[in-house]
């Protein structure tokens, strides 16, 4: 605990002497590898993307990121990166313009980048693969509408895709779900898992990729490592760039110190754009998808057919 405090110390300090220009503070847990080397690459983009100077703090499990923003003089825009240490911080200090990032949403009245890649992210990638796709399935929590990705209801369908969301409570509640829609799906369909995957075990995901072959309708994910297992393709983040947006996203809030009604109403959560793609060949032969030069431009890997 002293040795946080000394810390806190120094940075006070530092901060001083850099009073003229807004500093970022990016708060983000200290884990094992190959997490530790996710966060590293976020905290990287985003020291490019912002404009000033940046102070790293690398928070135990044990040490809370509450009592630290409060040392703060209220200036200063907090990065915090992971589910926990954003919902402590957003929920308990309200002091501090707050940006969070590498978190599966579930965040109001901030600022921050969500997981979830965006709707238009996610149809501009499937359009170039299979544009006779006519409608994305996804499996989500109850409340989940399509402004969640980023997508107002008015829009869609959006670009030739129409977004369906059904429901579910839990794995149990969602198989079931997986179960009644692969009755009705076919070639015009295609089924998305979302970042978190809470809804996909690897039995049923082994039963939806088999249905999907014999049908012919497309499996598209937010983990890579369904790819391996025979899902089209996979759209994940790109850690460096996000983090290159999120520094952006706070030079954005230093630059606007007041805390008007408006800017506090206009504190909301931004889909995903920076991603990575991942695409599994023998799928796609076997879908007869024929990788033109143009659609291997808007795929960074490509897992090739055994």
């Amino acid at each position: 605990m002293w040795a946080l405090f000394i810390a806190l110390a120094a940075l006070i300090f530092c901060r001083s002497v850099t009073a003229a220009a807004v500093e970022l503070v990016i708060v983000y847990p200290q884990v094992r590898e190959p997490f530790a080397r996710v966060f590293e690459e976020i905290v990287r983009g985003a020291e490019v993307g912002y404009e000033h100077q940046v102070q790293r703090v690398a928070l135990k499990e044990n040490q809370s990121p509450v009592d630290f923003v409060h040392v703060l003089d209220r200036q200063s825009p907090v990065l915090v990166l992971g589910n926990r240490l954003a919902r402590q911080v957003s929920e308990q200090n309200t002091q501090h313009k707050v940006i969070v990032g590498a978190v599966n949403g579930e965040f109001s009245k901030v600022f921050g980048i969500s997981l979830t890649p965006s709707f238009e992210t996610i149809s501009n990638k499937l359009k170039f693969l299979v544009p006779a796709v006519k409608k994305v399935h996804v499996i989500a929590k109850p409340g989940t509408t399509a402004s969640d990705f980023d997508l107002g209801l008015e829009a869609s369908p959006y670009k030739g895709f129409s977004l369906v969301i059904h429901e579910a409570e839990d794995i149990r509640s969602a198989a079931t779900v997986y179960r009644n829609l692969m009755k009705t799906l076919d070639e015009d369909d295609a089924v998305w898992i979302l970042p978190n995957g809470s809804f996909v075990n690897n039995a049923m995901l082994s039963i939806l990729l088999q249905e999907s072959w014999e049908k012919h309708f497309v499996v598209f994910s937010s983990n890579p490592v369904h790819v391996k297992r025979g899902a089209l393709f996979s759209v994940y983040p790109n850690n460096y760039k996000m983090g290159l947006s999120l520094g952006r996203l706070a030079q954005t809030v230093a630059d606007d110190l007041s805390d008007s009604d408006d800017e506090k109403a206009a504190r909301e959560m931004q889909p995903l754009n920076d991603v990575f793609v991942t695409l599994n060949e023998r799928t796609s032969n076997h879908l007869g998808i024929n990788l033109t030069d143009d659609m291997l431009r808007h795929i960074d890997l490509v897992l090739p057919a055994r």
